[in-house]
């Protein structure tokens, strides 16, 4: 097997792993201003953090990730994990819904690459010399 083989099969075998991984841990969405025992307010939720929605709230489960925000001033107000029924309220006066179903799909603020995708593009700028296409 030569070099340029070995790579080619274990960058896709790399790429493969990390997709099947990241599914299998549950949808992940930036999370400020909710949950119990809150003290402070992240005023136009500048620093959300992210969290994986595993659990269900009252029997359903959190499939989507909720993002609420003023229709005046466009600030978000809140943004987290939710139900097929959270999503599907009516907005309340003032205040904008949006849900959406993938990773870190409600708001996001300046995204840094993780490892693994920078490990992915060193590798691809590799790889060019050797794919002849």
């Amino acid at each position: 097997m030569t070099l340029q083989t070995w790579l080619v099969y274990w960058f896709g075998f790399a790429l493969t792993s990390e997709l099947l991984l990241s599914q299998a841990h549950g949808l992940q969405c930036y999370a400020c201003n909710i949950g119990p025992g809150r003290k402070t307010i992240d005023v136009g939720c500048i620093s959300p953090e992210v969290v994986t929605c595993t659990h269900s709230h009252k029997g359903f489960k959190h499939r989507f990730c909720i993002k609420t925000e003023s229709t005046s001033s466009g600030i978000v107000l809140t943004s987290g994990c939710a139900t097929s029924r959270h999503c599907q309220q009516q907005e309340l006066p003032g205040v904008r819904i949006h849900c959406c179903d993938s990773d870190l799909c409600n708001g996001a603020p300046s995204r840094r690459a993780g490892v693994w995708h920078c490990l992915y593009t060193l590798a691809s700028l590799l790889l060019l010399p050797w794919l002849h296409v």
